[in-house]
């Protein structure tokens, strides 16, 4: 498994809530390093597990599987996942350490959460978003940039990123990589192929 995505010199791309072959072929070919897929039954982009699996067939060795799980009771039947768990409920330390797959902790932007996961077992990257995840709610980067600056963990920044705003975030905050999912939608749910190559685009034109 590889988490390339997180440790280039350049920004990482992750391209998440995709659910069909063709929109897995377009942000691959297009330059994404990781693709999302939820397992959160409530949300618009849910997938389930056997399609995913299908779809991760696809993933060339470079480009990093992200399985999006939100407080889920068991997390066992994951174990044979090719990839990273994205946790990005309300979990606690002991299932975060105790995944059976290396973690990416999401968390809603707050300095005190972001420092509770810094150099936390078995936590790869920890994912900052506007909101709980998925509704594209931005946030203030600002000072968020200071605090990648005096932390170890790579930081994913999340929400409300688009094709226009997303260099000026990468600007700001210099993250390890950057996650769009509604950003690149033409309805919510519907992945648009233009939008995600562009938001690609405008995130690898930054070197």
């Amino acid at each position: 498994m590889s988490i390339n995505f997180l440790h280039s010199d350049t920004t990482g791309i992750k391209i998440c809530g995709l659910n069909e072959e063709e929109m897995v072929d377009v942000a691959v070919g297009s330059g994404a390093g990781a693709i999302g897929f939820v397992f959160v039954e409530e949300s618009p982009r849910y997938i389930e597990r056997h399609e995913a699996d299908a779809l991760m067939l696809q993933l060339p060795d470079d480009v990093t599987g992200v399985a999006v799980l939100q407080n889920s009771p068991s997390l066992d039947s994951f174990s044979s996942w090719n990839g990273l768990l994205q946790l990005c409920g309300d979990e606690n330390e002991e299932v975060v350490a105790t995944a059976p797959r290396p973690v990416i902790k999401a968390v809603q932007w707050d300095p005190v959460e972001v420092l509770r996961w810094d150099g936390f077992e078995n936590v790869k990257a920890i994912l900052v978003d506007g909101s709980s995840g998925g509704l594209g709610v931005s946030f203030d980067v600002t000072e968020l940039a200071e605090l990648i600056k005096s932390i170890k963990t790579p930081i994913i920044i999340a929400g409300g990123l688009t094709p226009e705003n997303v260099q000026e975030v990468i600007r700001i905050a210099n993250p390890a990589a950057v996650d769009v999912s509604s950003g690149i939608e033409s309805s919510l749910g519907v992945k648009d192929p233009e939008l995600i190559c562009e938001f690609i685009k405008n995130v690898t034109e930054l070197g």
